[in-house]
């Protein structure tokens, strides 16, 4: 891991935000978990937030992988159609 010198120093304001300035750049969507070590360091870790009722999905590795797998899988044409027996005609009982 390399730490890049933007040039910029900054202080906190009155609520204690510090302004990163344009030298710095994030990608949309993208926010930052804020670190701090003994030294009173600051590291800012971009992150992305995954919907509550997705989280299921990036908490288990093989279910992550098998759907990744099934997406590639379709990329490169490997479909399989399957009758399920439905004709669009819903019927009660």
């Amino acid at each position: 891991m390399q730490w890049i010198d933007t040039g910029k120093e900054t202080e906190p304001d009155k609520k204690h935000r510090v302004s990163l300035g344009t030298s710095v750049k994030t990608p949309e969507g993208v926010r930052c978990r804020v670190m701090q070590n003994e030294h009173g360091q600051i590291l800012l870790d971009p992150v992305k937030s995954v919907p509550a009722r997705e989280a299921w999905l990036h908490e288990n590795p093989e279910r992550l992988d098998s759907v990744l797998r099934g997406i590639a899988q379709a990329e490169r044409g490997q479909l399989v159609t399957r009758d399920l027996g439905l004709d669009g005609d819903c019927e009660e009982d």
